[in-house]
């Protein structure tokens, strides 16, 4: 019998060779997957959002072509039940009185629940699912934050269950920036709010805060239903109207007068608006009225 000749190939059977690539393939995503989440920074909250959350975007309702639709997510990013109520009311009204049902989504940090639904993370993964969602030249997205504001103008994200980033005004910029929605409104219920105007500010955006940048607001103790800036906003003055500019204007008086009548420091409420979000708002309400 001849001596066998080395000559380096793998002669190995080819479904054998396959199997070895495939092993080695998934060893390196394996790798790559630890990798990353060694490198994760758990303030920043984890990449993907809890199940409950990506489940409620996958049941958004797509785009219109030809309607403005107005889509809305709803943030209670401290885990106090003050913001889960005021999320849930705040959702319920946008549903019956601007037309958001199957468009709009709430966001809390529940302390019941184990972990944390807004984050950084979280919310940088909810805009771009509802961005893509929407038709980013002619619909508009709204977005409610509500939560403690520090007097770095900074919006306070807290669960029990880890620490959490706040959310500053230019990072909040810099998302929306990205998903690449061209008409906002970003209303924002929380102490020191005003900061969020300058940063925000564009002719295609309305920034309503419930305060100055200097200012606290009022009414987000554990016992309260709703603050007051949005109890004025969406319980009184879109109670009145279905025009969203007006009902910002609004609120403006209805939280001086509120405060005058309590001998509270006024919180000085700031609203900024531009000609673009108006005319593309004053499209909205008249799809409204013409269902009515």
């Amino acid at each position: 019998m001849g001596s066998q000749h080395d000559d380096g190939l793998d002669r190995r059977p080819e479904a054998d060779q396959r199997a070895l690539t495939v092993g080695r393939l998934l060893l390196l995503l394996a790798l790559a997957a630890a990798a990353s989440a060694a490198g994760a920074n758990p303030a920043e909250g984890d990449p993907r959002p809890p199940y409950a959350l990506r489940s409620a975007l996958d049941r958004l309702s797509p785009q219109r072509p030809g309607t403005v639709d107005l889509y809305a997510i709803v943030i209670g990013g401290d885990a106090e039940e003050v913001f889960r109520r005021e999320a849930e009311t705040v959702r319920r009204v946008l549903d019956e009185r601007l037309g958001t049902a199957g468009r709009s989504l709430v966001m809390v940090n529940d302390m019941n629940m184990p972990d944390p639904e807004v984050t950084l993370n979280s919310l940088a993964y909810a805009l771009r699912a509802v961005a893509k969602r929407m038709d980013a030249e002619e619909d508009v997205l709204l977005l409610h934050l509500a939560s403690h504001g520090l007097r770095n103008h900074e919006l306070s994200l807290r669960h029990p269950a880890t620490p959490l980033y706040a959310l500053s005004p230019l990072y909040l910029r810099s998302l929306l920036d990205e998903v690449g929605v061209r008409n906002r409104v970003v209303i924002v219920s929380s102490c020191f709010s005003g900061g969020f105007v300058g940063p925000l500010s564009t002719g295609d955006t309305m920034v309503v805060t419930a305060a100055s940048a200097d200012r606290p607001s009022y009414g987000c103790g554990s016992d309260s239903q709703i603050t007051d800036f949005s109890r004025a906003l969406y319980l009184k003055a879109l109670a009145r109207t279905r025009s969203l500019r007006e009902a910002a204007v609004q609120t403006l008086d209805l939280v001086r007068e509120d405060e005058k009548a309590r001998g509270f420091q006024h919180s000085l409420p700031q609203l900024r608006s531009g000609a673009s979000i108006d005319e593309r708002l004053r499209l909205i309400e008249r799809q409204l009225e013409a269902k009515r």
